[in-house]
């Protein structure tokens, strides 16, 4: 006589032989925004930034073609439907040309992907928007920044929002208006999400892996995701921990993952490398090292005291 086997029987016999997850399946379960830095430059040199001591100016270093697009290639083996975002420390809308071919070569391979970037804004323009959005590119995030030592001023603020909204021709709403806090307008083209963000760094700010004066004081309690679902990519293809820590800022060399041509993306990620950054931020509690002063992710006060 033959036994039915229950469709609960199954599951568990089924759940028996099933394979253990492997590198590669575990990075595509857990991997949610990638940051790739296509090259060196910035046009600024901000007083909150690493930049503002370390060149990127004078000589732009690009990431080779076939670095990139084995990147895109490893994240199309894993059909991946995450955040790509094109801003590390260079400003990624400086190379037109380079940019929009990156961003069409990823949109060509990852269909599924949510093509993004954080830029400064300086040289937006109503065309750029334009092409940007026939690439395929979901999502723009102007920051705004006054002059390189400049502090805050909301109305000043205020002002280059305004202006920059009259030259890209785009309906706007203001969604976050807080005085010397900050400031968020909220447009659209097509589909594309633009978002238009300025605030204090003063009192909003990270130290960057303890690079500049900002929350010197601060113990962060908080756990950090950033270690288990993002990867970051320096311009030299140094794959970094985080975003505050970068491979050309002498002292952050304990940040580097591993080097793209090293091996496998999700095998860098499985590396022996990230384990005690995971096992630090895996509960909440006070943080040492590069995280102690880090408020990445950390909700400011002057937002608690408005909720």
């Amino acid at each position: 006589m033959i036994r039915r086997i229950t469709k609960k029987a199954f599951h568990i016999a089924r759940n028996k032989i099933r394979k253990p997850p492997t590198n590669k399946s575990i990075f595509k379960e857990n991997l949610r925004m990638i940051e790739i830095e296509t090259f060196s430059y910035c046009n600024r040199k901000c007083w909150f930034c690493p930049n503002s001591f370390i060149d990127r100016i004078s000589d732009n270093k690009i990431m080779p073609e076939e670095v990139y697009l084995d990147l895109i290639d490893q994240l199309a083996e894993i059909d991946y439907s995450g955040e790509i975002t094109y801003s590390r420390y260079n400003e990624p809308t400086s190379q037109r040309e380079l940019f929009i071919k990156r961003i069409k070569q990823a949109r060509e391979r990852l269909p599924n992907a949510i093509l993004k970037t954080n830029t400064n804004g300086d040289y937006m323009t109503r065309d750029y928007v334009e092409e940007l959005c026939d690439a395929g590119f979901n999502q723009l995030w102007i920051q705004q920044y006054l002059g390189n030592d400049e502090r805050y001023n909301h109305e000043k603020m205020r002002w280059r929002a305004e202006r920059k909204i009259k030259k890209l021709g785009l309906p706007a709403k203001i969604i976050t208006d807080i005085p010397g806090c900050k400031l968020e307008y909220d447009l659209s083209y097509r589909g594309m999400t633009i978002h238009i963000r300025s605030r204090n760094f003063e009192i909003d700010g990270s130290s960057r892996g303890d690079t500049i004066e900002i929350a010197q004081d601060y113990v962060r309690t908080q756990k950090c995701t950033q270690v288990s679902n993002n990867m970051y990519i320096d311009y030299n293809g140094s794959v970094m921990v985080c975003c505050a820590l970068r491979s050309d800022v002498p002292g952050q060399e304990s940040g580097i993952m591993g080097h793209i041509g090293d091996g496998k993306l999700w095998d860098i990620y499985m590396s022996d490398a990230y384990k005690p950054w995971r096992e630090h931020h895996k509960e909440d509690g006070p943080k040492e090292g590069f995280c102690k002063t880090c408020k990445d992710s950390v909700e400011p006060d002057y937002m608690k005291e408005i909720a």
